[in-house]
């Protein structure tokens, strides 16, 4: 409880940054369906999908690199010792409400599998409905990724588990990326240095 007390604004602010990306990727997935819509043609939807989850990623990890910078600041005017598992334990509290939502598509998945059709469908779609907003950036990935597996929603019971674990798989990369950034913020590392002055 003192871990959220004390980090609940870069929490909310994680997942603010998910809310907002979500809205960008529907509305280039709107635009891309509308114009491609007499073809059946699911490429576009895919590479807008890419591009959207490039770009998530991107904010994810510049946020959380500031975030380890400002904490490193702090930890160096207490004298206290980093700990690894914060950027960590930060993305996943940011991703709780995918994790939620997650969790009852698993459970409808796992439902319709064992022949509770009815009621595993609906719990299925109380968790999708709200989980293909906040990861709309994912769904052309997710999408292209089920149809390669060949599974019908209508004809494979397995459809619905398989499609709960790819947006559960969804949610890894937020949380590795937040780790990694947090983790190169507090040690002042960057990806591609800075630039020095000429002279220095």
């Amino acid at each position: 409880m003192g871990f959220w007390k004390k980090h609940s604004y870069q929490i909310v602010r994680l997942f603010i940054i998910q809310i907002g990306i979500a809205i960008f990727g529907l509305v280039l997935s709107f635009a891309v369906a509308t114009a491609f819509r007499d073809r059946n043609d699911r490429i576009p939807l895919l590479m807008v999908s890419v591009f959207s989850v490039l770009f998530y990623l991107f904010l994810l990890y510049s946020v959380s690199w500031e975030i380890g910078g400002k904490d490193r600041l702090k930890l160096d005017a207490v004298h206290a010792e980093f700990k690894g598992s914060t950027g960590f334990l930060l993305a996943t509290l940011a991703e709780i409400p995918n994790f939620l939502f997650d969790l009852l598509m698993l459970i409808g998945g796992i439902l319709v599998r064992a022949g509770v059709t009815v009621g595993g469908s609906r719990t299925f779609g109380v968790g999708y409905a709200p989980e293909t907003f906040l990861d709309s950036m994912y769904v052309g990935i997710i999408r292209s990724l089920l149809e390669a597996t060949g599974l019908s929603q209508d004809a494979s019971p397995s459809y619905y588990l398989v499609a709960a674990l790819f947006f559960l798989a969804s949610t890894l990369p937020a949380i590795l990326v937040i780790g990694f950034g947090y983790f190169m913020g507090v040690n002042e590392k960057r990806i591609i240095p800075a630039k020095r002055p000429e002279g220095k």
